[in-house]
């Protein structure tokens, strides 16, 4: 990846709808340049999935887990089917995710998901109020 790639990126993180003949004028390449770059990265991974962020919605939390140490990696896999932001962090609690949902009840059945989790200790929710 280079810096055209990281360009690329940044202008798509800002507006993932952006054209390609936009995003080629913004970092001085023809369009099927840009989608060239864009299809590889996909392949690669490197761009895992295009996505809509909505207005706010009915309920945020975010879900510390608590894991045994060896199922760490597999929880966050799984957790990222469920959320797009997914980060191990340091503390009591191994994986953080964050977690959106029309209503409380949505809410409740999603961080019941990721309890059932195999490798799951505990978690703690913590509902956004604002």
């Amino acid at each position: 990846m280079d810096e055209t790639d990281s360009k690329i990126l940044n202008l798509l993180r800002e507006n993932a709808r952006m054209k390609n003949t936009e995003i080629a004028r913004h970092v001085g390449l023809t369009e099927r340049a840009v989608r060239a770059r864009i299809e590889k990265l996909v392949r690669e991974k490197v761009i895992r999935k295009f996505t809509v962020e909505t207005s706010p919605v009915g309920v945020e939390g975010i879900v510390l887990i608590d894991t045994q140490v060896d199922k760490t990696p597999a929880v966050k896999d799984t957790a990222r089917k469920l959320s797009d932001t997914v980060f191990e962090c340091s503390g009591d609690y191994d994986v953080a995710v964050r977690l959106k949902a029309d209503n409380l009840d949505d809410l409740n059945k999603r961080v019941d998901e990721l309890r059932k989790l195999p490798g799951v200790n505990r978690t703690s929710t913590l509902v956004k109020l604002d």
